[in-house]
């Protein structure tokens, strides 16, 4: 077997569909399974297993069964390289599962889905999806509650608000714990890390970074390579190079970050990360500058600005506006500094706008702190 030993969870299915003594339940044991292999960045075996499973003789009549698949499908799609299909597969698992009345997999689904609206900014979305997860799923559906949680504490925490996000860390890492589920437990590490990374970096940009908050990221982001390293998670793996890359230069360590940006960039845009070409591209400048190779810097700018217009993250976008309005003004093209330090404004201005918004639909969500019931229908104007 190819996937992490040390994954409980899998070992549990695993055992499941071994001692499997009810012929009928096996394909809902193996693509579940699936789902997890996909969450571990085991994509080839999760797929040859889905194939596998939609093959079946009387398959295409189960819809229980096509929703777990659907969910996997979606996940393969998603950790292998943010493929835009992923939501859409996501989105039939939960249309399939409530048509067939699934609780189990329809609280999955929509907590895989608040996730995926998130990414796409579709934050109404995302709230009434997370807020559905949590109301569908029963208390010792660890999968559906952690993966709804780790969405309601990201969104916390992007919005600056750390203090509300950290309960319901907690409450992931109590059911990923209880679950054996490795996959939530590295994802805890890599968001907190990589939002922490995010708000130093947007700190700096009106003054000198603080340097306690900086060291307090740079341990979030050892601290999440080592976990990855240990549980042998291959999910996007070349990403965490570029959380230590980003939070190495804040550091002024620019040799170490440009070695990073050099060795894992391409990888890390292949899979998924080319909207961040910007901000990696303006972080290369910053760091080619600073070692004195001017002319090389100057490439990379010119690459960064163009590389707006395929970007979506407003935070990074905020950065590297940022970043290229010191580097031209350096540079000696003080016009193209003007321009971009006059986009760093408006584009924080857009971000802070949507801070404002996603804080609001929690409030109105009834999402300000975990429990283990789900939240009350009357709580909120976000319905689904």
């Amino acid at each position: 077997m190819t996937a992490p030993p040390k994954d409980r969870l899998l070992r549990t299915l695993d055992e499941a569909i071994q001692q499997g003594r009810i012929a009928r339940e096996l394909p809902f044991l193996r693509a579940e399974r699936s789902v997890v292999l996909a969450r571990l960045g085991e994509l080839d075996e999760a797929r040859r297993e889905v194939a596998a499973l939609r093959a079946l003789p009387h398959s295409a009549g189960n819809g229980v069964l096509h929703a777990w698949l659907w969910l996997a499908e979606g996940l393969i799609d998603f950790h292998e390289d943010f493929d835009a299909r992923a939501r859409d597969r996501v989105l039939r698992s939960l249309a399939l599962a409530r048509s067939v009345r699934a609780p189990r997999i329809q609280a999955l689904a929509a907590a895989w889905l608040a996730h995926l609206d998130f990414r796409a900014q579709d934050d109404g979305s995302a709230v009434a999806h997370a807020r559905l997860a949590l109301q569908l799923a029963t208390p010792d559906q660890h999968s559906a509650r952690s993966r709804a949680g780790i969405v309601v504490a990201g969104i916390y925490q992007f919005c600056g608000r750390e203090d509300l996000a950290l309960p319901w860390y907690s409450l992931v890492r109590t059911h990923a714990t209880q679950e054996g589920d490795s996959a939530s437990l590295t994802s805890i590490a890599y968001n907190m890390a990589t939002l922490r990374v995010m708000s130093v970096r947007l700190a700096a940009l009106s003054g000198e970074p603080d340097m306690q908050a900086a060291r307090r990221a740079r341990l979030g982001t050892e601290a999440s390579m080592f976990l990855d390293l240990s549980l042998r998670n291959r999910a996007l793996n070349h990403h965490s190079a570029m959380q230590q890359a980003q939070i190495l230069i804040v550091h002024r360590e620019f040799a170490a970050a440009l070695a990073l940006y050099d060795k894992h960039m391409l990888d890390a845009m292949a899979q998924g990360l080319r909207s961040s070409q910007c901000l990696f591209e303006a972080d290369r400048a910053h760091c080619l500058l600073e070692l004195g190779r001017s002319d090389e810097a100057l490439v990379a700018a010119r690459t960064a600005d163009s590389a707006f217009i395929g970007a979506t993250e407003l935070e990074e976008q905020t950065i590297a506006h940022g970043l290229l309005a010191q580097i031209f003004d350096r540079l000696g093209l003080a016009e193209l500094g003007r321009r971009h330090a006059q986009a760093c404004v408006d584009t924080h201005a857009r971000l802070r706008k949507r801070w404002d918004g996603l804080l609001s639909l929690c409030d109105a969500a009834g999402l300000a702190s975990p429990g283990e019931g789900t939240p009350s229908r009357a709580a909120t104007g976000v319905t689904r």
